[in-house]
């Protein structure tokens, strides 16, 4: 097993400078997480902090002044230390970074050369992207013809960084029952966050959107019927939440290490066998997150592609299984003071479990199922390849 360390050490310059720079900026982001969950307001400081350091444009293609980061897969290690960076610091404003990531990987790959340009001038210019798909109860959105054009007539919920991104990637469903993808401008939406009344990850501005006959230009309509679902990226893809999930769990365990040690309670036997339990959770799901990551990122047939998909599926479950496992046993180690308002574990643990409920976890758990029962290979060697 290579080091953590050693693979940092082995990424492309431009990517370890990148990470460098995360890495000394996270003590101003984990201020920025404290004052954004106060105010429930969306992180701006932090997006700044991001763009000047050229992680929100690192996402454009190395050939254009970029990393490739979520797209080329040279770049996968990079984002994955990314993510973990930013999800023990900032989790709502590393969920937001993952949706950003998505989006782009999902313009570039659908969209044609002259929506590439137009992204690429976006992001420069600090625009932040997103991924709204989630139909509101009474429908899902949809794209009508009108006046020799397109409109959005509908509602989109749960949609991150509602009123601050200005160009999302929405899905909607036009008059012949395709599911497409959409670039457009926010200029002809409602904006609502007050059904946000959740625990946790406050900051991430998570509201509903309505479009009421909001004009949609034609070169804004990405991609071909239900590219959006296509596997094994709409499924494998999960590995990017995972890894900014892992890394708000290591944070609770590092805040945990740190709070023994001064409060002069390591040598209690009950509290470094619970330290202990949880550093097995973090570095198993590490191990998860790494090798998800890994074979999602290189799958080169369809083959490769099923197995992806059904391998994240089982991180899924494990990263879950680990991160609360590390919750738990970190407050019942720091006791009452985790509980706190002013203890900076309080809000991890209320963002995490949040983060935490991922869209059809029994679906995933049942296609695991799935996958052990098709397959004829033992345990030890179905997923050794």
């Amino acid at each position: 097993m290579i080091a953590v360390v050693d693979i940092v050490a082995s990424l492309p310059g431009q990517g370890h400078a990148l990470l460098d720079a995360l890495k000394q900026a996270l003590p101003r982001i984990g201020e920025c997480a404290v004052e954004d969950d106060r105010t429930a307001a969306f992180p701006v400081a932090t997006f700044a902090i991001l763009h000047d350091i050229g992680l929100t444009t690192a996402v454009i293609p190395e050939h254009h002044g970029g990393l490739g980061l979520g797209n080329d897969r040279a770049s996968t290690q990079i984002l994955v230390r990314a993510l973990h960076c930013l999800g023990g610091a900032h989790l709502a404003a590393a969920r937001l970074f993952e949706g950003h990531v998505n989006a782009f990987r999902l313009l570039r790959r659908y969209g044609d050369a002259a929506l590439h340009g137009r992204l690429r001038r976006y992001v420069r210019d600090g625009g932040l992207l997103g991924v709204w798909n989630a139909p509101a109860p009474e429908g899902p959105l949809r794209l009508l013809g009108h006046a020799g054009g397109h409109v959005l007539q509908g509602r989109k919920i749960y949609a991150s960084g509602s009123g601050m991104i200005e160009r999302p990637l929405v899905t909607a469903i036009d008059e012949q029952g395709r599911l497409l993808m959409l670039w457009p401008p926010m200029t002809h939406a409602t904006i609502d966050l007050s059904a946000w009344n959740v625990q946790g990850m406050r900051a991430s501005m998570t509201g509903s959107v309505t479009f009421e006959a909001a004009p949609v230009a034609a070169e804004d309509i990405v991609g071909g019927d239900n590219d959006y679902h296509r596997q094994p990226d709409f499924s494998a893809g999960a590995w990017r939440f995972l890894a900014a999930q892992l890394g708000a769990a290591a944070a609770l365990h590092d805040l945990t290490r740190a709070h023994l040690l001064g409060a002069g309670r390591d040598a209690d036997p009950h509290q470094r066998a619970r330290l202990a339990d949880a550093a097995v959770g973090i570095e198993s799901a590490r191990l998860w997150v790494d090798a998800a990551a890994r074979l999602a990122e290189t799958s080169s047939d369809a083959e490769e592609g099923v197995r992806a998909v059904d391998y994240v599926g089982m991180a899924r479950m494990a990263v879950e299984r680990s991160a609360l496992e590390v919750m738990a046993l970190a407050q019942r180690s720091v006791g009452l003071s985790s509980l706190m308002a002013t203890s900076p574990m309080e809000r991890i643990v209320r963002d995490l479990s949040t983060y935490l409920r991922q869209p059809a976890p029994d679906a995933v758990r049942d296609g695991v199922a799935s996958a052990v029962l098709a397959s004829n290979e033992g345990a030890l060697e179905r997923w050794s390849r």
